[in-house]
């Protein structure tokens, strides 16, 4: 891998991490149910891509592929969302 390959791969990465950062306060003001349906959407996407991409060799395969595999680990938390914890009893 070059230079140029390496500070794009970098830049990818950068931004990815970024998306991740500022989607989750987007998230959080979703209703529950969308968010399980987008996250289970994103998980199925990227399976049947996967698939695809396997039995085709075609790189736009890929492409979808890492697109529902970064959608699902966005929502991946989802029951998280929306619900304060509720103090634990103490049972000592």
């Amino acid at each position: 891998m070059n230079a140029a390959g390496f500070f794009v791969m970098a830049g990818v990465f950068i931004a990815l991490m970024l998306v991740y950062k500022y989607a989750e306060k987007w998230i959080k003001k979703i209703p529950r149910k969308a968010a399980k349906t987008i996250n289970w959407t994103g998980f199925t996407v990227a399976t049947f891509a996967g698939i695809a991409w396997y039995l085709t060799n075609d790189d736009t395969f890929m492409f979808i592929t890492l697109g529902g595999v970064i959608t699902y680990f966005l929502f991946f938390s989802y029951d998280k969302h929306g619900d304060k914890e509720e103090p634990k009893a103490d049972l000592t």
